[in-house]
C-alpha cells in the first residue's frame, strides 16, 4: 500500500511538472524567437512537451475539422488529459 502511495504521488508530481512546462510553452509561443531558432530553453521545453502532445495530435488529426482548425486543439486536449490524470493520482 505504501508503494502504491509513493507511485501515485510521483505521478502526481510528474503530471504537475508537465502541466507547468505546457504553460511555459504556451507563454513562449506568444513571443517569436529573436534569433529564429529560439535558443536552448525553448528547444528543451518544446522537446519535453511534444512527447505528450504528439500522441494526442496523431489521434485528433484523423478528423478533418481538426486539421482545418487554426487553433492547436491537441494542446488543449493534452492539458485537459494531464489535469484529469493529475487529479486521479492525487486521490491515491
Amino acid at each position: 500500500m505504501i508503494l502504491l502511495s509513493i507511485l501515485g504521488r510521483t505521478l502526481f508530481l510528474l503530471f504537475g511538472a508537465v502541466q507547468l512546462l505546457m504553460l511555459v510553452r504556451a507563454v513562449m509561443s506568444w513571443f517569436p524567437p529573436s534569433d529564429g531558432e529560439g535558443g536552448p530553453i525553448r528547444m528543451f521545453v518544446y522537446s519535453l512537451t511534444e512527447l505528450f502532445i504528439m500522441p494526442v495530435r496523431a489521434v485528433i488529426d484523423r478528423f478533418e475539422w481538426a486539421r482545418r482548425s487554426p487553433i492547436d486543439i491537441s494542446f488543449l486536449v493534452t492539458m485537459i488529459l494531464l489535469s484529469l490524470l493529475s487529479s486521479l493520482f492525487s486521490a491515491v
